[in-house]
């Protein structure tokens, strides 16, 4: 019989017992910060009608649609990210929310772009959004989030950048630069940290930008601090509410207590999508070359267009893979080898009952635990659970079965006790 060549799909991956511990564990921390602050969970469909989704996200974006007809000739795609579903699914049940709506959400998107380390075709993202509020408190809140967010996870060295698009649209005003560059000039804006002020220059010319234009537009966005805004662009409308919105966000994570090294104002940000409307910042990995982790911002508009009545909305997103990724790389104290707490070794088939016996006391208190295979290989039993990192081992031998005790193992310094099963169990939960 001939075998089948077997691959994995460019982008898309497996995940093992390490992997998932450390997803698991991960979006067990996202959630949790989520509820915390009042958000409830959502879940939306796989696939999406692709007019759904059409001219949201850019034209950059929709070179990267998973596209096709189903088996009934519908026009489909598989969801490029969750904000849009939520939108839709928001909509179609505008009637049974109670606003303001705050949901988090967890589930795979898909794009067809470029692989690369920390960057997949099949991916998890990880959302949270404020539906319904026009007030600031809900960006800020989201940013607060993120910042403990990433504090749970054990970074150190990160921060949040914020900007808004309004501030942006003030620039083009104050430069008596026409509206119908803004998509040219927020997109190429928002590479200047990775190509660099030269290259910035070039593709604003190849869009009609004028020189000495530009030239103002560099000064600008060489401009640090959000007062000294006040001047220029806080003349302008788009500007001013962009200063007072980006202001007031700054106020209220102030009063919040957040570290004031966990976030800055930075006009450079721009983001990419085209459905921003208001503050907009993205969450770096400052250390090891990381940059960004997350980004979002307000997004007025998203919902309005489906139930034709203005419905104000903000968020932002994690990428799963990539924080898993760089918590991996880092070797952070989140990683660990396996779930499993105690493993139990019956050495002859005969001991099963005594060992699943043991193994159901110590599930009943909440210990993750694993009965090996019978087996009389005690150096295979040891160095599984070496392997695995399992931090406490429980042997039933001849001696053992016959004096009504257990063989007790700390892995971890390798210290070695002969108890019966009470005591067994108070050294295992060290009471």
């Amino acid at each position: 019989m001939s075998k089948i060549q077997l691959n994995t799909l460019k982008g898309f991956n497996d995940y093992f017992s390490e992997d998932v511990m450390i997803r698991e564990s991960i979006v067990e921390k996202f959630k949790n910060t989520a509820k915390k602050y009042g958000f409830d969970g959502l879940e939306t469909p796989a696939l999406e009608y692709t007019e759904l989704i059409l001219g949201q996200s850019g034209q950059e974006a929709e070179k990267l649609y998973y596209r096709f007809q189903d088996n009934g000739g519908r026009d489909v795609m598989l969801k490029y990210e969750l904000m849009i579903s939520m939108c839709r699914a928001v909509a179609q049940n505008i009637n049974n929310i109670v606003f303001p709506y705050k949901r988090y959400q967890v589930q795979p998107v898909w794009r067809a772009e470029n692989v690369q380390k920390g960057r997949l075709r099949e991916f998890t993202q990880m959302d949270i959004d404020i539906i319904g509020t026009p007030s600031m408190y809900a960006d800020a809140e989201v940013l607060m989030i993120g910042i403990q967010f990433l504090k749970d996870l054990g970074f150190e060295n990160y921060i949040a950048r914020i900007s808004s698009r309004k501030i942006l649209e003030g620039v083009l005003e104050y430069l008596d630069i026409s509206k119908d560059k803004f998509v040219d000039f927020y997109i190429i804006v928002d590479k200047i940290k990775k190509i660099g002020e030269e290259n910035v220059i070039k593709e604003l010319e190849e869009r009609g930008f004028e020189k000495e234009k530009i030239a103002k537009i560099l000064e600008i966005l060489d401009i640090k601090e959000i007062d000294s805004l006040e001047e220029t662009i806080g003349k302008t409308e788009a500007g001013r509410k962009g200063i007072d919105e980006i202001k007031e966000v700054l106020s209220i994570l102030q009063s919040a207590n957040i570290d004031r090294e966990k976030y800055t104002f930075d006009i450079t940000l721009a983001r990419g999508l085209a459905s921003y409307t208001g503050p907009i910042w993205e969450f770096e990995v400052l250390d090891g070359d990381v940059g960004s982790v997350s980004g979002g911002g307000r997004y007025d508009n998203a919902i309005s267009k489906y139930v034709g009545r203005e419905i104000p909305a903000t968020g932002t997103s994690f990428g799963l893979e990539r924080l898993t990724q760089i918590i991996k790389d880092r070797n952070m104290s989140i990683l660990s080898k396996t779930n499993i707490e105690v493993i139990i070794l019956p050495m002859s088939k005969e001991y099963i009952n005594t060992a699943t016996e043991f193994a159901s006391s110590l599930r009943d208190l909440d210990a993750n635990t694993m009965i090996f295979p019978p087996t009389e290989k005690l150096n295979m039993f040891l160095g599984y659970a070496n392997k695995k990192s399992i931090p406490w081992a429980v042997i039933i031998g001849d001696n053992e079965q016959k004096n009504n005790v257990l063989l007790l193992k700390n892995m971890n310094s390798s210290e070695q006790f002969v108890v019966n099963k009470e005591e067994a169990l108070k050294k295992i939960f060290n009471r």
